[in-house]
């Protein structure tokens, strides 16, 4: 059995769970709506505002396999619609810089061109400019919609092994590597 599978969930007073169909779940909180899917093999027990999870049949192979893994990804959902989710990203170097218009971010990072991307409908972008850098925060109820996003951000440009200018995590921490010097 899984440890993290049998770990109930506690629901605050703020978020709802309704069954739509058989299997499909919609989860309601002050910051909005998501669905969940649960598969065939499993069913979910409700007493008051406690969730579990528990799988309808012995275990098989494929149960054991998505038994945490179903229990986490309805207790991100849980979370999301109540509190929300932030990434917090880092850009900086010399003339870089990012700014919002319509519903795109437009990044000036070295390249020839701005770097235009588009945010999602349920994504919100905002930048805050610092001594050198600026501060992206990307936020949104969908912990995986949200994390991707700023991934895709930092895929532009990644901060460099030897002067640490381009996108990082807030936390996220660079081994520097000494810059290579020339001999005379």
């Amino acid at each position: 059995m899984s440890k993290v599978g049998k770990k109930p969930i506690v629901l605050s007073e703020r978020v709802s769970i309704k069954e739509i169909d058989d299997g499909r779940l919609e989860i309601s909180g002050p910051k909005g709506t998501l669905y969940f899917h649960l598969p065939e093999s499993f069913i979910i027990e409700k007493d008051e505002n406690v969730l579990t999870i528990k799988p309808r049949e012995a275990l098989s192979k494929k149960t054991k396999a998505l038994y945490g893994t179903l229990r986490s990804l309805l207790n991100n959902k849980i979370i999301g619609v109540e509190n929300g989710f932030e990434k917090v990203l880092i850009l900086e170097g010399l003339g870089y810089s990012a700014e919002t218009k319509e519903g795109k971010i437009f990044f000036k990072v070295g390249f020839s061109h701005p770097v235009e991307v588009e945010i999602p409908q349920d994504i919100s972008v905002e930048i805050k400019p610092e001594k050198g850098r600026s501060l992206i925060y990307v936020r949104g109820i969908d912990k995986e919609r949200v994390g991707n996003f700023a991934a895709k951000i930092k895929r532009i440009k990644k901060a460099d092994r030897y002067h640490a200018k381009g996108f990082r995590y807030l936390n996220e921490k660079i081994k520097l590597k000494p810059v290579k010097k020339s001999v005379k």
